[in-house]
């Protein structure tokens, strides 16, 4: 097998908390699911709550859905 058959991907996970994409991006960089909720949650309180909301929603809509 090559290589790129095992490359990770950045998928969002189909029964996550809210659409699964922040245990989507915890899984492909091997971090607790809390840690990146965590960073999402700062991030729309220091830039308001608006484009942080915004940026979650498009990734929901545009990463595919990986396995469980």
């Amino acid at each position: 097998m090559h290589d790129y058959e095992y490359r990770k991907k950045l998928q969002r996970v189909p029964n996550g908390l809210v659409f699964g994409v922040a245990e989507g991006i915890a899984r492909y960089l091997t971090l607790p699911v809390w840690f990146i909720r965590g960073i999402w949650i700062i991030a729309a309180l220091a830039t308001g709550i608006f484009p942080v909301l915004t940026v979650y929603l498009l990734m929901a809509i545009i990463l595919p859905s990986g396995p469980q």
